[in-house]
């Protein structure tokens, strides 16, 4: 059965890989991406030898002709570097094996919100003709 101490831990060193690819991110690689990243969560199995980075990406440029940036893959060529980070600053038996994922989540909960704003809409729409032929 598993601890309470050990889903702590886990959380705090998810937390803890999170911050350091963050600071990586900002100080190594201004130069290779040109807009904003996030890491948004990290998960990793109890024995912490890999994680899935999840991040989000914001293009700064907003250029519409220009090619989509890849930031995943952008990511996942400097993962060895951030690995040999992560070896520094973090006291882990192993290393993680790092993974780097796009976050859906925020354009899918967007995705959601519009789609409720667009149901209300027409709902009040109604609401408004029929107090209006009663008036």
């Amino acid at each position: 059965m598993k601890s309470t101490s050990d889903g702590r831990r886990k959380s705090r060193v998810e937390k803890e890989v999170q911050s350091a690819i963050s600071q990586f991110i900002i100080q190594q690689m201004k130069s290779d991406i040109p807009g904003l990243v996030t890491v948004t969560r990290v998960q990793m199995p109890s024995d912490f030898r890999g994680a899935q980075v999840f991040v989000t990406y914001y293009d700064v440029t907003a250029d519409p002709k220009a090619k989509p940036f890849d930031v995943v893959k952008v990511l996942q060529y400097w993962a060895g570097d951030i690995q040999d980070e992560l070896t520094h600053q973090l006291q882990l038996r192993y290393c993680p094996k790092i993974k780097f994922f796009y976050d859906e989540t925020l354009s899918e909960a967007l995705k959601i919100e519009t789609i409720l704003a667009n149901l209300a809409t027409p709902a009040s729409n109604s609401e408004k003709n029929n107090s209006e032929e009663t008036d």
